[in-house]
């Protein structure tokens, strides 16, 4: 507002050219006009400015009040600033010349990282300091265990403590000195001394696998969200074979982020800053195939096929990964609205609710059913896209109208995020459910891994939940999916160590033993969380374990137990294609 009267102050504009000046003095990726129409209109009505000739001219009240207030301008991405770096510590300086590509190769996955305490602030320098400190000179594993839980109130089981300790381990901050004790390494304490991020981000480049990488990632022309990044992480495990978490690669984020090298542009989107670049530049980096990372852009999966005689075809993208980077990308596709449109209603349909794309003007893009029978619902669809960032000054009146017409009471308005009075807008309106394309694309290509239902599913389209919370939520059922698949394998192990024992006879446990060798573990779990448990894998499609009232032993290894689960993947997808081949058949002799 004030900024476009002080543009104002040196002669009349029109409102392209004050278009063009938000757009590149102010970092406002608007695609039209109307935003500045907007606020011209409220300066013309309080008399600042004054509207004729097709320009906005500067009136002499409205020099008074920009003579009284401040003014500014956002930081600038400086993509061709270099920033001289401070002199790197010797030993880290010697862990980053060992990193050719072999060495690179050789990193720790970083799987499993949890830094405790706040992410925000520097919150996680914090953390990893107070840590790493407390191995000075030695730690034991005991005393390593009473520290997390005495500095952060909210890591205060014993698993949560020990998952700091491998943490840090895996950063390369501690080592171990005996079976029991552990002792900061040479470059933790360098960092420590020197209290430098860039040290301590050197160490961690150093020791795991997709850190210093992520800032390349995320200088992009278009910038990939925290979902592409997960698909993405994959290319950069060459020991591993499957993508990060999303929280394992959000940690990085966040500990690049407390170290300046990237900044947080939305919920789901970093950039990485000036000092990043230069922090890159510095860095030996793996070079991974980038071939296969990359989604086909049309509606199918991709196929190769390779060069054997038999002409076997491989499919080298997931549907689910296809489905999700289609959609990502039609979010920016401005210039095809309809492409969107469509990549929601597939989107949706893929987690299990089914639809149809309607398009035109006038009404819903799309609709589609939660549920199913008499409890089901119609959602209707609202999408739009954006090339330049969050969708901004898109009227929303009218919405309404259009569920009535397809008997939906709620309206699903999905887009690349939304400018503030947007969302605050849609967030408030008790009928709509504002949804963000990077989460939706996130839980599509969850579905593979951590399926949830259709009743977890709810709160992504939940219109109670401001656009905020849905991500929160949705990671709760992910986690407690990721921890009933731990502690399923945590029984099977159990009851195979009792099993191979060689002072028992017949490997049975009961209810109680196996619940004291879970705490010992670290699972705090509930006696019918067990129990269900348990039986899923007594169960006949199962079959690992055999129960005798209240006892129970292992049948079968854990790689069976494995490979057992995943046979009823294959088992439901034959069973699908029969059915849908039988469908067709009895169709075709239908007509």
């Amino acid at each position: 507002m004030g900024e476009a009267m002080d543009a104002l102050s040196s002669g009349p504009r029109t409102h392209d050219q004050l278009l063009e000046l938000a757009r590149e003095e102010f970092d406002l990726q608007w695609e039209t006009a109307a935003p500045v129409r907007d606020r011209t209109g409220w300066l013309a009505v309080t008399g600042m400015v004054d509207l004729f000739d097709h320009q906005v001219h500067l009136t002499e009240a409205g020099r008074r009040v920009l003579a009284a207030i401040e003014l500014g301008k956002p930081d600038r991405d400086q993509t061709d600033t270099v920033v001289q770096l401070a002199p790197t510590p010797g030993v880290i300086a010697r862990l980053v010349e060992q990193l050719d590509q072999s060495g690179l190769r050789e990193r720790a996955d970083g799987a499993n990282l949890y830094i405790p305490g706040i992410a925000a602030n520097g919150g996680v320098l914090d953390a990893l300091r107070v840590l790493t400190e407390a191995a000075i000179p030695s730690i034991s594993d005991a005393d390593f265990v009473r520290s997390v839980q005495s500095n952060f109130p909210k890591a205060q089981t014993v698993a949560t403590a020990r998952t700091a300790k491998d943490t840090l381990k895996a950063l390369g901050l501690i080592q171990r000195t005996s079976s029991e004790s552990w002792t900061a390494t040479p470059a933790a304490l360098a960092w420590v001394q020197s209290g430098e991020p860039l040290d301590l981000a050197r160490t961690v480049h150093s020791a795991i696998a997709f850190f210093g990488e992520v800032l390349g990632e995320l200088d992009q022309a278009v910038r990939p969200t925290t979902g592409t990044l997960t698909e993405r992480s994959s290319l950069y495990l060459p020991n591993r074979g499957k993508p990060l978490s999303r929280s394992t690669v959000n940690t990085r984020l966040n500990l690049l982020d407390a170290c300046g090298l990237v900044t947080r542009l939305s919920q789901t989107t970093y950039r990485t800053t000036a000092l990043g670049r230069s922090f890159k530049e510095s860095l030996p980096c793996f070079q991974p195939n980038d071939a296969a990372g990359r989604a086909p852009s049309d509606g199918a999966a991709e196929i190769h096929h390779n060069d054997s005689p038999s002409g076997t075809t491989h499919q080298v993208v997931s549907l689910g990964s296809h489905i999700a980077a289609v959609l990502e990308d039609a979010a920016r596709d401005s210039a095809n609205p309809k492409r969107l449109e469509k990549a929601v209603v597939v989107a949706l349909g893929y987690l299990g609710m089914p639809g149809q794309h309607v398009g035109g003007s006038g009404g819903v893009d799309g609709h589609v059913r939660f549920g199913v029978g008499a409890d089901s619902r119609i959602l209707a669809i609202e999408a739009k896209s954006s090339a330049t960032g969050p969708v901004r000054d898109q009227p929303l009146f009218g919405l309404s109208e259009h569920r009535v017409r397809v008997g939906a009471h709620i309206h699903l308005l999905v887009g690349p995020g939304f400018e503030r009075r947007m969302l605050k807008e849609a967030d408030d309106d008790p009928a709509i459910a504002v949804i963000d394309t990077g989460l939706m694309a996130e839980v599509v290509r969850r579905q593979e891994q951590t399926p949830l239902t259709l009743t977890q599913l709810a709160p992504l389209v939940e219109p109670a939940l401001k656009a905020a919370q849905r991500g929160d939520a949705l990671r709760r059922y992910w986690e407690a999916q990721d921890m009933r698949s731990r502690l399923e394998y945590a029984l099977v192990d159990i009851l195979n160590a009792e099993a191979e024992d060689p002072l028992e006879e017949g490997g049975w446990l009961d209810l109680t033993s196996i619940r004291r060798e879970l705490r010992t573990r670290g699972y705090r779990v509930d006696e019918d969380t067990v129990v269900e448990a348990l039986e899923f894998l007594t169960s006949s499609r199962i079959g690992v374990l055999q129960r005798s009232e209240k006892r129970y032993r292992c049948t079968a290894s854990v790689h069976t137990t494995g490979q057992r689960i995943k046979a009823l993947g294959y088992q439901w997808t034959a069973a699908t294609e029969l059915h849908q081949q039988t469908r067709s058949g009895d169709e075709a002799a239908h007509t």
